[in-house]
């Protein structure tokens, strides 16, 4: 009910309203969200704006910060992306900078697959789940599971009670239904009074803000969203952890 009242203040007008946006530059806006024990960062991107680019890490970047990352690419928004294994090595089908991650086939997980190469961003599903790259895509990291379809969320969300009922700081990333806005979305979690989402009040979430597609990614203290030169939201460590990969916004330089 917590998420049902919140959405009933954004009916209202009290959250989401469009003058509560931030333009963070060319094509990218920022809404902040804090009421209810709900405390969630969003930004949108414009995937028409022909100076932005969205990049993947490459395999040589694992391990980094998402601070980290969206420094080394001058990134405008960076956030974490896939679950990853002791090694630092993702779960899913990774591809940065124009490679595909070396992995034996049989160990990367079926998983919804983010594809993106310059201004364009491709979801996947895992049904048919993406082994090789098309042709434009530069990048790609996998998530799960799906959130949102056909512009609806997801009724029948897979896993466990913990992971999926529980509430948790989440990550996911969205599409409009033409494929030219992108949503990603970091929510706060684990603290007194500000206990996360479900996978549920995060589907309802990124459907309210106009995703027709969305992919949960990994979540807990990996969720992290950079956003101009700095993180906005509070890792829930208390400190950034290193993540195998991300997914940045980056703008041309002039």
């Amino acid at each position: 009910m917590r998420l049902l009242h919140a959405l009933l203040l954004l009916c209202l007008g009290t959250l989401g309203h469009a003058a509560d946006w931030t333009a963070v530059a060319p094509g990218v806006e920022y809404l902040h969200i804090e009421r209810d024990g709900i405390e969630v960062h969003l930004v949108g991107v414009n995937l028409d704006e022909p100076s932005l680019t969205v990049v993947a890490t490459a395999s040589p970047e694992r391990g980094l910060t998402v601070s980290g990352f969206a420094a080394r690419h001058r990134a405008v928004v960076a956030i974490n992306a896939d679950y990853f294994d002791e090694a630092l090595q993702p779960i899913g089908f990774a591809m940065g900078d124009g490679t595909v991650w070396a992995r034996a086939a049989e160990r990367v997980r079926r998983q919804e697959v983010i594809g993106v190469g310059g201004n364009r961003v491709e979801i996947f599903a895992r049904a048919e789940p993406l082994r090789e790259p098309q042709p434009w895509m530069t990048g790609a990291v996998s998530g799960w599971p799906a959130i949102v379809a056909d512009c609806t969320p997801v009724a029948a969300l897979p896993g466990s009670d913990f992971f999926t009922r529980a509430p948790h700081p989440r990550t996911a990333v969205g599409l409009s239904l033409d494929g030219r806005r992108m949503l990603l979305l970091v929510a706060d979690g684990r603290r007194e009074g500000v206990p996360g989402l479900t996978l549920a009040e995060l589907a309802e979430l990124m459907a309210w803000y106009g995703a027709c597609t969305a992919v949960n990614l990994d979540g807990g203290g990996s969720s992290a969203l950079w956003l101009g030169d700095r993180i906005v939201n509070r890792p829930s460590d208390g400190v950034e952890r290193p993540v195998a990969n991300h997914l940045g916004v980056v703008i041309a330089e002039e």
